[in-house]
């Protein structure tokens, strides 16, 4: 139960963050959030089964402080791109390497929307070239995360969460639809 992650949306339906089924589960059954969506999953117990929500809202306005922009440096990207190979889709985990989309001999920038995770063997295959030279396609475009609450979210989403992707504004960082080619 503490693997499912839940997304809590505030009472303005505005993603606040993630947390486990058992914290969601806690919040609906004291009458502080209600269910949104429900997730597949069900856990039951001796007496009663219960669907593991997808999506919570509070009932209750939850204020947030003006949080600073993402800084911007490895672990921030990996984090973005949920540490998944932009080219292959390959997950790393913390060995992943990052990529200059248009590499910096050919004016490439060192930016949010030019800089990817990516695999050793893709980093080494694609070397110093532009993507059509190599024959090689993005996942997803590189985009500056919205803030950190919005980059700890997009850690969560591409892995098979697709009810959160109606809660999540576009362009948060991590819009799945799009590719550069």
């Amino acid at each position: 139960m503490d693997t499912d992650k839940v997304l809590v949306l505030n009472n303005s339906f505005e993603p606040l963050h993630v947390c486990t089924a058992r914290r969601a589960i806690i919040l609906l059954y004291t009458g502080k959030a209600e269910r949104i969506e429900d997730s597949p999953s069900i856990i039951h117990s001796p007496s009663i089964a219960i669907i593991i929500p997808a999506v919570i809202r509070l009932h209750r306005y939850v204020r947030r402080p003006a949080i600073p922009a993402v800084s911007f440096n490895k672990k921030n990207i990996l984090k973005r791109d949920a540490y998944t190979c932009q080219y292959c889709g390959r997950n790393g985990g913390e060995r992943m390497t990052i990529d200059h989309v248009i590499p910096r001999s050919l004016g490439g920038r060192t930016i949010w929307e030019n800089v990817v995770s990516a695999c050793r063997a893709c980093n080494v295959k694609k070397g110093n070239k532009p993507l059509h030279e190599v024959s090689m396609n993005l996942l997803r475009k590189p985009a500056k995360p919205v803030s950190a609450v919005y980059l700890g979210i997009m850690f969560y989403s591409p892995h098979g969460i697709t009810s959160w992707s109606k809660y999540l504004p576009r362009g948060a960082g991590g819009d799945l639809s799009g590719s550069l080619s």
